[in-house]
């Protein structure tokens, strides 16, 4: 039997290292979105209550069921064999992948077919596992290559990218990238038990120089080719607040690293240091001001066409 919570989602739209709040920030105000692969519908709830509407796609009936109290609808079905097109009769501002490719047996075909219900300025949101991330590298050094329930290694994957064969397999789908970000996780930090002291020293130094060893999962923002949206992409104010925040926690992170590991700093150069890290704060705080004020322009907006709604929905 199968276990319609297996993909809940806690959403912290706070956690700017969060697949699902990467997708989250990357809807504009407004839109309407189509989540394949909805699962219980996580994503679908914390769009629905930010005045989104979101239809979902679901294998599983019991998930399904549970997501349609967040969606518009929710198709039941492998969405490998479904006629979407026919079954929706409808175009969509976003299109969600979130870790759901990774699951079919042919997604490129899966992912070329969808672009045709995305509206004139639509763009997907993609998230995909990096089977070349470093707990699995050392996972098979070790002689091993173990699935797990969920993860990298979920035992349901059928398809696997690296970070090269990721950026092939969107080209081939005819999509442009807008955006890409990555979740980052270091080597002891997935459900992938690895024994890093067990590990050769000189591993160890090659996978820390390799930066994409910690990346967890891609993250895109893409069109198709040509498209308007590639033309003129949409301003997505939330996703260059995450940036701003990512960019902020990883200068301090550095910079504590530094003061860690090189306590002999002398007064001059530490004092250096801070100046430049209370530069970069200001100027990151006047950018994350001018971004809060549009992203109180865009929950106005919001709240506008909730009212429209309102006033249109019978009582």
């Amino acid at each position: 039997m199968s276990d319609p919570l297996r993909y809940t989602a806690h959403i912290d739209l706070r956690n700017v290292n969060d697949s699902h709040a990467f997708a989250v920030a990357a809807v504009p105000a407004g839109s309407d979105v189509l989540d394949v692969g909805a699962a219980d519908g996580s994503v679908a709830r914390t769009l629905g209550q930010t005045g989104f509407r979101v239809w979902g796609v679901e294998y599983d009936p019991e998930a399904a069921r549970i997501a349609q109290d967040w969606c518009e609808d929710v198709i039941v079905g492998d969405v490998e064999q479904l006629d979407l097109k026919g079954a929706l009769g409808r175009r969509f501002d976003v299109i969600l992948f979130l870790d759901i490719l990774e699951h079919l047996k042919d997604p490129l075909t899966v992912l070329r077919s969808a672009l045709d219900l995305l509206s004139d300025r639509g763009h997907v949101v993609i998230s995909l596992p990096n089977v070349a991330h470093a707990a699995i590298r050392a996972q098979l050094l070790s002689g091993h290559f173990s699935y797990t329930p969920t993860g990298l290694l979920d035992n349901t994957h059928l398809r696997f990218f690296d970070p090269t064969s990721v950026h092939q397999f969107l080209r081939d789908a005819g999509l442009a990238v807008l955006d890409e970000d990555r979740v980052t996780l270091p080597i002891d930090g997935t459900e992938i038990a690895v024994r890093v002291d067990e590990l050769d020293p000189g591993v160890v130094e090659q996978l820390a120089n390799d930066p994409e060893s910690d990346s967890y999962q891609f993250l895109f923002v893409a069109a198709p080719e040509g498209s308007a949206a590639v033309i003129d992409p949409t301003f997505l104010p939330a996703r260059v607040l995450q940036r701003e925040l990512r960019a902020a926690q990883k200068h301090i992170e550095e910079l504590e690293s530094q003061l860690g590991v090189r306590a002999g700093l002398n007064r001059h150069e530490m004092t250096e240091r801070l100046a430049h890290l209370l530069r970069s704060n200001r100027n990151r705080r006047r950018a994350l001001r001018t971004l809060v004020e549009m992203m109180d322009a865009n929950i106005k907006l919001l709240d506008d066409i909730a009212q429209k709604r309102d006033v249109r929905s019978p009582t």
